[in-house]
């Protein structure tokens, strides 16, 4: 197990898509906006240049849909080059899941040493036979993982935005709508520095920018349900307890919907490209599949 890994975006100068549709999108924050390549079999890449030099341990493919069990990625880059120096040699593309459930939306993570560059290169596989791949969010960055790893009592939620309303005859009037994830912990024994790292962190984000929250960042079974894109809420002071003693509690909820197949069909917002919606063997594809 590992401690909890927070990581805010690094702001991207430029970016480069080998192929595709919605280059642009990955540069947004909605991950209903996405990039769609147009071709399996090949390699796609993703140049990026942050156009200064930047530490990063945090690569982040959000909201991936149609992503193969057999898909593949490299990452490469330098401060002078996309291709100088291999950061992270080929491997599954798809986060570990649970063996008794495969989503159609997945997410590949990258965590690792840090590293000092300008340029990076993405660079992935879907096998021949495979649909295109779409990717809705992209975050590189440098992470906070703190020295101890959050406290007992944190944990998951779901809230619904639909409403449940009793009526005078017995019955019951129901409006569906979207689920999504929700995730709160609390860190202590944290450092000075720690502390001005996560108030930093604060007034970066604050509740209105997306960040990712990784419960655990190690590539073992369950890591799509412990990855969560999303903002902060219920933003609160840290407490200090005594002079080596402060702890924070901290809350996000997660941007990506998580609709059952009924629910689907009706109201959900579609993953669009151009204004058109997105279809997979002749479904349209939705946040949460």
């Amino acid at each position: 197990m590992a401690n909890i890994l927070i990581t805010p975006p690094t702001p991207i100068a430029a970016l480069v898509v080998s192929r595709g549709s919605g280059a642009e999108n990955l540069l947004t924050t909605d991950p209903r906006e996405v990039w769609l390549d147009s071709t399996v079999g090949t390699p796609v890449t993703i140049d990026i240049d942050f156009g200064i030099d930047r530490i990063i341990d945090t690569l982040f493919l959000g909201c991936l849909f149609a992503a193969d069990q057999a898909a593949t990625w490299t990452i490469s880059g330098s401060l002078a080059a996309y291709a100088e120096r291999v950061i992270k040699p080929a491997g599954k593309l798809r986060v570990a899941e649970r063996d008794w459930r495969r989503r159609v939306m997945s997410h590949a993570l990258w965590f690792g040493a840090e590293q000092l560059v300008r340029y990076l290169r993405i660079s992935i596989t879907q096998p021949v036979g495979a649909s295109p791949l779409a990717i809705g969010a992209l975050v590189a960055g440098e992470g906070f993982q703190p020295r101890y790893n959050k406290e007992w009592g944190s944990g998951r939620g779901v809230r619904d935005t639909g409403t449940v309303t009793r009526l005078s005859s017995g019955g019951v009037a129901i409006v569906e709508g979207a689920r999504f994830a929700t995730y709160s912990w609390t860190l202590g024994d944290l450092t000075d520095d720690e502390v001005d790292k996560l108030y930093e962190l604060h007034l970066d984000r604050g509740e209105s920018r997306p960040l990712l929250v990784v419960e655990d960042p190690a590539d073992t079974a369950g890591l799509r349900n412990r990855i969560r894109y999303g903002a902060l809420t219920g933003l609160r002071a840290y407490e200090r307890r005594n002079a080596v003693q402060t702890s924070w509690q901290m809350s996000m909820e997660d941007w990506a919907i998580e609709p059952d197949p009924l629910f689907k069909s009706q109201s959900v917002p579609a993953l669009t490209l151009g204004g058109m919606p997105l279809t997979l063997g002749g479904q349209i594809l939705t946040l949460g599949d």
